[in-house]
């Protein structure tokens, strides 16, 4: 009797331990970062030497940098869904970049003379700071 009173205590035992375990586990989370769909797409920006392109996917982004006077790719980057950082700040920009690094551009999607643009923020959030605009289009 005593036997059979152990064993039904000890598959209670298990069976609650198994269900406080099942019950705590933590939900999935995402492998790589999602970036806002405001800013998805191909975007420029042009100097008077150089023309600067950036694709930004849903998980990825790829950047380069056309010199006009050499007449070729200068500079290329690539960002892969593993290495994406995305976060927002406060005053609306998103941090996107390289996770654990400096590397991080600080973009807000807006509207510049009736043309849809991402605007980068270069600098600190004060009156230091200097702002970029990057157009649609490569």
């Amino acid at each position: 009797m005593k036997l059979k009173k152990l064993f039904y205590l000890a598959i209670a035992a298990f069976s609650f331990t198994l269900f406080v375990g099942l019950a705590s586990q933590q939900p999935a989370m995402a492998k790589s970062a999602t970036t806002p769909t405001s800013l998805r797409g191909a975007w420029h920006r042009t100097t008077t030497k150089s023309r600067y392109v950036m694709i930004i996917k849903k998980h990825s982004m790829t950047g380069w940098r056309y010199s006009k006077t050499l007449h070729k790719v200068v500079n290329k980057g690539y960002v892969k869904p593993s290495q994406l950082y995305v976060q927002k700040t406060k005053q609306g920009f998103y941090n996107i970049g390289l996770k654990q690094s400096d590397a991080v551009q600080t973009l807000k999607a807006g509207r510049y003379k009736g043309q849809k643009v991402i605007i980068e923020h270069l600098g600190f959030f004060d009156k230091t700071g200097t702002q970029q605009l990057w157009f649609r289009g490569k």
